[in-house]
């Protein structure tokens, strides 16, 4: 099934060297597929196996951050002039 056979055309044009070459490709082209299934099989079963550790742990770190406060009255907030000094006169930012 996984033979790999040189055919009259390939060995015909450039000889052997040629027909080593292309045989070489093909196996390094499947070998780098065979590493990237790999890795892709190794990170979804990693990803699949530690899921409710993971959850766990994303919901433990939410209980214990603090939640900002969100302020509803406007005057609490800064306006665009305080706190803010300025080298220029009044005419001179108009």
């Amino acid at each position: 099934m996984w033979e790999s056979r040189i055919s009259q055309s390939e060995v015909g044009d450039g000889g052997a060297m040629a027909a080593g070459r292309n045989l070489a490709r093909r196996n390094a082209m499947r070998s780098g597929l065979v590493v990237v299934g790999a890795i892709a099989f190794g990170y979804l079963s990693i990803q699949v196996g530690f899921k409710p550790f993971l959850e766990r742990a994303q919901e433990s770190m939410e209980r214990s951050q603090p939640q900002p406060k969100l302020e509803s009255d406007p005057s609490s907030q800064l306006s665009s002039d305080d706190g803010f000094v300025s080298s220029f006169s009044e005419e001179e930012r108009l």
